[in-house]
């Protein structure tokens, strides 16, 4: 049998850690997250496609623990219940808010880790050509494949017109107020040269038959004793969780 974690698996897993995120204690959502980290470095299947990818992956890990530790901090001196664990600058830190703060950070983190891990991992035109190949349209491909390229671009875009305003005298990094100020000069080239790049690459594209080109059959030239049990595993669990979840609810 092949457990070969290829797209499909990846995007069955994703959907089994959205249905946790809302569905599991606060303690499985941790392990979870915990989980996802280390499969990034564990499991071949899950390591970025490229270092940027890597870096990227990287920075997103530093920034969201520090967000998820100002919402437990947040949260414990705005939610006053049950009894006090310290206190900072004066103010009291309460329990009921840590414990929801815990919650909805957890939460927060299994759902952007799983989809974050599931891009950094796919590439975009294997993304793309699975789509097509499970039936969605050409055309909705390309809208699809534009979007998800220019948010790929979008960081080293930004730096590009941040440095050129730089180079140009305009005060884009001499305080909150002037930053504030520059901000329409960043954001004007830079929809404006997204909106003719995608045009260009989207022409480009239907010139190379894009739009009229037949479906990838890939997929469905597997028979089904090739299909892939760890994804139909995966998704039975799903499953498994959603109706207990309900049968959860509904009993209590």
């Amino acid at each position: 049998m092949n457990f070969r974690i290829d797209l499909p698996t990846k995007l069955a897993l994703v959907l089994l850690l959205w249905i946790c995120a809302f569905a599991v204690s606060w303690e499985a959502q941790v392990v979870l997250v915990l989980l996802i980290i280390m499969s990034r470095f564990a499991v071949p299947d899950f390591k970025p496609q490229s270092r940027r990818s890597a870096r990227a992956f990287t920075r997103f890990l530093i920034y969201s623990f520090a967000v998820a530790t100002f919402v437990l901090i947040l949260n414990s001196l705005l939610i006053r219940g049950g009894s006090t664990f310290g206190s900072i600058g004066g103010f009291s830190l309460y329990q009921d808010g840590l414990f929801f703060g815990i919650r909805t950070a957890s939460r927060l983190l299994l759902l952007t880790f799983a989809i974050l891990v599931f891009f950094i991992s796919t590439p975009l035109k294997d993304l793309i050509r699975y789509l097509q190949a499970r039936g969605l349209s050409n055309s909705f491909a390309l809208i699809l494949l534009l979007t998800l390229h220019f948010l790929d671009q979008l960081p080293a875009r930004i730096h590009q017109i941040f440095l050129a305003q730089q180079a140009r005298g305009a005060p884009v990094d001499a305080g909150f107020i002037s930053r504030s100020r520059a901000l329409f000069s960043i954001l004007s080239p830079l929809v404006l040269s997204s909106i003719v790049e995608s045009i260009d690459r989207g022409t480009a594209l239907e010139l190379r038959g894009f739009l009229h080109r037949p479906t990838s059959t890939e997929e469905s030239q597997s028979s089904p004793g090739q299909r892939n049990v760890l994804t139909l595993l995966i998704l039975f669990l799903s499953l498994i969780v959603v109706l207990y979840t309900i049968a959860q609810w509904l009993l209590g």
